[in-house]
């Protein structure tokens, strides 16, 4: 590989991160940031800052409305897919990619097309 490549893929790693953060908050503005943590919406510069907190997010999960638990459980599975799966079998809905998000306005839509593009593990 040529030393160009390496350095574009660099610098597409760095800009994923920063796309990644950016719509991860949008989702923790949505969702409520009492969901996230330790940091704060204000403070947070990594996604480990805004990591879901399992104890809130039980608690609230069966309390939202379908399209929010969907979006929850799409959020979660970013930071642990198998919790993010254990939540989607609370749901009513197909299991998939496609069945969590199906329900989805058009701005919970585009936080999850923007998280699944920039998506470099957790």
């Amino acid at each position: 590989m040529h030393k160009d490549n390496i350095l574009n893929v660099l610098v597409e790693t760095e800009e994923k991160r920063d796309c990644f953060l950016a719509a991860w908050k949008r989702g923790v503005a949505f969702l409520g940031e009492d969901l996230f943590g330790p940091g704060s919406l204000a403070t947070a510069w990594d996604k480990e800052q805004l990591r879901p907190l399992r104890g809130p997010v039980e608690a609230v999960f069966a309390k939202e409305s379908g399209g929010e638990e969907q979006f929850l459980a799409a959020m979660v599975s970013f930071y642990d897919s198998s919790w993010g799966a254990e939540l989607a079998e609370r749901i009513d809905c197909d299991k998939s990619v496609c069945g969590l998000t199906y329900n989805l306005d058009h701005e919970c839509t585009e936080i999850v097309c923007e998280l699944l593009r920039n998506y470099q593990g957790w």
